[in-house]
């Protein structure tokens, strides 16, 4: 494109007027256009401040490009209500200054919200966003939160039928589980610097690798272990599973496994285990082979104490499950 046709399309653009087709206002912008249409779309403001409105527009048009009569004024019967098929009311309107390319009235309409717009289920909705917006709850845990409480919505007759029915904290949860379970923690004394376990027939009153002390210094105390931890015991998980007919199944691996000469598929396929089994062990089809791992670390860069990781795997486990 020229220059020429260029300064020309500017000079049409700069010279085009919008009018709005309900009333007699021209503007030299589209938006401003949009802007005072708002006035005729409304629903619930007065009709005299809709008429202060456009007159306060039309002096704005006459302002800035009337030059033929400076004197004229326009009467505000030219512009009366009657004469454009406006409602009669908008619910708020508010002017303020805005931006050159910004028209003047802006209309707000905030009867949307009422005391019945949100059904129960909506607000309690609108409330568990919050919350979660508060807590900075993870998106899919959102999502999971959302899917179980659409379930006891679902099942609300069900779960009202039983006696004393309500959804229970963290701490009683854990309670209950534990009041059903038969596997249980067993409590030892430890060192408090973690440099040992205390057997339960020890007769040590001090750990042998520091020398502190195993029970409380305290005389009132003096039976009270300094420190100790539960352990959950292996032997108790796997009888567990040995009891559950669907698990005594899956231990079945081991039994049932063949070995192939010359290739190694499995640790039952090794030396060591055929060793083992050459000296009585396995010899029940229920007998499990288990494998023990440590691993040692540190919690901190520098930190003083280390810890230890001891890894259990089941071997009678096929091994695209263990």
């Amino acid at each position: 494109m020229s220059s020429s046709n260029a300064s020309q399309q500017r000079d049409r653009i700069s010279t085009q007027q919008y009018q709005c087709d309900q009333c007699v206002l021209f503007f030299d912008n589209y938006q401003k256009l949009q802007n005072h249409k708002r006035i005729h779309r409304g629903d619930s403001a007065t009709m005299t401040e809709i008429d202060q409105s456009i007159l306060n527009d039309v002096d704005m048009y006459h302002d800035k490009n009337d030059t033929s009569n400076e004197d004229e004024s326009v009467s505000n019967s030219e512009y009366t209500m009657e004469s454009m098929k406006l409602d009669n009311t908008i619910s708020y309107k508010c002017t303020c200054n805005f931006e050159d390319s910004e028209g003047e009235a802006h209309i707000y309409d905030s009867s949307r919200i009422s005391t019945n717009t949100f059904t129960k289920a909506e607000l309690i909705s609108i409330h568990l966003s919050q919350l979660m917006l508060r807590y900075r709850i993870a998106r899919a845990a959102y999502r999971d939160i959302v899917q179980f409480i659409n379930i006891v919505i679902r099942d609300h007759d069900d779960i009202m039928m039983e006696p004393g029915a309500k959804i229970s904290h963290g701490k009683t949860v854990d309670a209950l589980l534990k009041s059903k379970s038969s596997v249980k923690g067993h409590e030892y004394d430890v060192c408090s610097s973690g440099c040992q376990l205390y057997g339960i027939n020890d007769n040590q009153k001090s750990c042998v690798d520091c020398g502190k002390p195993q029970y409380k210094t305290d005389p009132n105390q003096s039976q009270t272990p300094a420190t100790s931890m539960k352990i959950m015991s292996v032997g108790d998980m796997l009888s567990q599973m040995l009891a559950d007919p669907a698990t005594r199944e899956l231990l079945c691996y081991r039994a049932n496994q063949e070995s192939v000469a010359g290739q190694l598929t499995d640790i039952f396929d090794g030396d060591n285990y055929k060793q083992l089994v050459q000296q009585g062990l396995f010899s029940n089809s229920d007998d499990i082979a288990i494998g023990l791992y440590t691993n040692g670390f540190v919690n901190q860069k520098k930190g003083k104490n280390s810890y230890t990781i001891i890894h259990c795997i089941i071997f009678n486990l096929d091994p695209s499950i263990r």
